[in-house]
């Protein structure tokens, strides 16, 4: 949809939803449920437990139809390798990530092993499994693995690629769903959103437009009602779970 289809829209399902009796909405309230209800959409279609089809991105060839206008490759090779940060053993590297990374899908390293080139699936481990791992005798990945631990250095998302004692990196690969921009209906004067103030049309798929709306709108009618009950209840008319209570579920 343009930016006025979605602010006709809105207009349609806000006032239909509150039965005319809700004070109107300017561009820019309308921009910020509108972003809300979009980064809603997108967190919920990556946790099964809260959307209502219970699919994942991998859940079904249509989830990731649905976040292809969002999903990135990005390549580091050269400068890009810095000193690890935690695990500062031989070869290991750490990497400054992309500030909008909102969830990697797939990494592969690309190394140098007695002068052959060898390509590595990144393992992402969580703290407690790299304290478990540094425990044993042996404390690198087997073969054909390299693990990455996350971490933040002076206000930095950095990721250690954690390699064996014969591998140098050479290039890491990362697949990454991006955070999509703000949705801004029209320029904004006096404010901004996400620091932007010029208008920006929604990244997402417009299969996925009507659920935003809808989310949008739910949004802005419990903004309206402003008490406990309504804010609990959402989600309850959209595809997200988002806002019930574990007794409702």
């Amino acid at each position: 949809m343009t930016n006025p289809e979605l602010s006709n829209e809105f207009d349609v399902l806000y006032n239909n939803i509150t039965s005319n009796q809700a004070p109107g909405l300017d561009e820019y309230e309308k921009s910020v449920f509108l972003t809300r209800g979009q980064d809603d959409v997108l967190k919920a279609y990556f946790d099964p437990r809260t959307n209502k089809p219970q699919q994942g991105y991998d859940g079904s060839e249509i989830r990731q139809i649905d976040f292809s206008m969002v999903t990135v490759v990005k390549d580091y090779t050269g400068n890009a390798f810095a000193a690890a940060v935690f695990d500062p053993r031989t070869n290991n590297k750490s990497v400054a990530l992309e500030k909008d990374i909102l969830m990697p899908i797939n990494e592969q390293l690309t190394v140098t092993r007695d002068g052959i080139t060898e390509y590595l699936q990144v393992i992402p481990i969580m703290y407690d499994e790299y304290r478990r791992l540094m425990s044993k005798p042996y404390k690198r990945p087997i073969k054909y693995q390299a693990w990455r631990l996350m971490n933040t250095s002076e206000g930095v998302n950095r990721a250690d690629l954690i390699v064996g004692p014969n591998d140098t990196l050479v290039k890491y690969s990362m697949r990454y769903v991006k955070r999509p921009r703000a949705i801004i209906l029209s320029d904004l004067e006096g404010v901004t959103l996400d620091g932007q103030t010029e208008a920006q049309t929604c990244e997402l798929d417009p299969i996925l437009h009507p659920e935003i709306l809808q989310r949008a709108v739910e949004l802005a009618k419990a903004a309206y009602i402003g008490n406990l009950e309504s804010q609990v209840a959402l989600g309850q008319t959209s595809q997200t779970n988002i806002g019930m209570t574990a007794a409702s579920r």
